[in-house]
């Protein structure tokens, strides 16, 4: 019988290309449902479309930093 738990989802943002290829991979062989955003403002529109179960954030991006991108996400209570 196939398990039917929903692999976990984590939302990797980054602002660099190459270290969402490489985290992103590695996550993805480990059984991760892994979305990826290039930015502050679209991590959050992603996280609020659905939901992750984890989030691993870089802190220096332009424009929204991770410390904004954060304070953002906890002002919201499904988040």
């Amino acid at each position: 019988m196939q398990d039917a738990r929903r692999a976990e989802s984590v939302l990797l943002v980054d602002d660099n290309p190459n270290n969402l290829t490489v985290i992103g991979t590695f996550l993805k062989k480990e059984g991760y449902d892994v979305r990826l955003a290039q930015s502050g403002r679209a991590a959050v529109e992603s996280a609020i479309a659905r939901a992750p179960d984890l989030i691993i954030l870089d802190v220096s991006m332009p424009g929204m930093d991770g410390y904004e991108t954060c304070a953002l996400l906890r002002q919201n209570d499904a988040l």
